[in-house]
């Protein structure tokens, strides 16, 4: 009768074990575990923020300049950028301000420095993070680049 009952005892120690996943608990780098209860929800897919969200929380800019507006580092010092919708531009840069209208990539614009006023043009370059032009001072065109900062 004792053997009867240790070999019923090693039994339900074996179906107990079989049926718990085998071991003790621990997982090896040979057999690796993953528990997971009756109750445990399994998403179909992963959630993605959307781009806005993304550069909201990281601060990268991802998209493409669609314009001039903003901050440049230029031969006149920083300047200021804003456009409206039916593309008329203002700037400010230390030395005064200019406006003008783009059209395309190619602004012209008037300059206001203390007493000094003209004309001059940007072309934009690479999808608007450059810029190379001219302003006239008196007849005499001086070059003016920039780029975006």
């Amino acid at each position: 009768m004792r053997t009867s009952v240790i070999v019923a005892v090693f039994m339900v120690f074996i179906v107990f074990s079989v049926s718990c996943g085998g071991d003790s608990g621990q997982a090896t780098a040979e057999s690796p575990r993953e528990e997971v209860s009756s109750d445990s929800t399994v998403l179909e897919e992963p959630v993605v923020p959307d781009e806005a969200e993304h550069q909201q929380e990281t601060g990268e800019i991802t998209s493409v300049n669609a314009g001039p507006e903003g901050s440049w580092d230029t031969t006149m010092g920083k300047m200021d950028l804003s456009v409206d919708g039916s593309g008329h531009v203002t700037g400010e840069y230390p030395l005064g301000t200019i406006e003008g209208t783009l059209t395309g990539n190619v602004l012209e614009f008037t300059y206001s420095e203390a007493s000094l006023s003209g004309n001059g043009s940007f072309t934009f370059e690479n999808e608007f993070n450059s810029f190379t032009g001219i302003e006239d001072v008196s007849g005499t065109e001086l070059v003016w680049n920039g780029s975006r900062i």
